[in-house]
């Protein structure tokens, strides 16, 4: 039984070895994910949050892409009933609208799931799109703005003023060449 404890061990090790040479080697899937920045209000943030004052409702916006045979877009808000009634999205819709990338909805608002939120409690709204074009085109990142617009939700029975983040991506291409510039 000793053996057999003492084989499984080294076969471990011995995978988990070969597991690091590969990530040294280069060999790693990983793809980097960057940041789009929100410029709404002058932000100029990596998350933007507001709170519709009238109705105590607090919303954080983020995004993030990454290049990966396509432009990958991510957006999370976060939605926080401050008040004490109860917070429904189904009704809502959100449109997402994009200068550069061509994603499948663009522009088009779409309805928002059957969420609701009870006071005092939050909850997270994920969204994700796709450049169709599946190439790696970083001149698309450039010039880049993608705006985000809630609207339609219901604090029991009124209807709460819409809401609309404008994100700006952040460009590693530029950062490298800035910096290689100054040398």
């Amino acid at each position: 039984m000793n053996r057999h404890i003492q084989l499984r061990t080294s076969l471990f090790l011995t995978l988990l070895w070969v597991s690091y040479l590969m990530v040294m080697a280069g060999c790693s899937t990983t793809i980097t994910t960057y940041p789009y920045l929100a410029i709404t209000n002058n932000c100029n943030c990596e998350e933007y949050s507001t709170v519709d004052k009238e109705y105590n409702i607090e919303y954080r916006f983020r995004a993030h892409y990454r290049m990966d045979k396509g432009v990958f877009t991510g957006i999370k808000v976060e939605i926080t009933n401050h008040s004490k009634d109860t917070l429904f999205l189904d009704g809502g819709a959100v449109k997402i609208s994009s200068r550069n990338v061509s994603y499948q909805y663009n522009d088009k608002f779409l309805p928002l799931p059957a969420l609701t939120i009870l006071p005092r409690r939050s909850d997270v709204l994920e969204m994700a799109g796709k450049d169709p074009s599946e190439t790696n085109d970083w001149h698309k990142i450039a010039g880049e703005q993608l705006t985000l617009t809630l609207k339609r939700l219901r604090l029991g029975e009124h209807e709460i003023k819409a809401q609309t983040v404008t994100f700006v991506p952040k460009n590693p291409k530029l950062e490298k060449d800035e910096f290689n510039e100054d040398r």
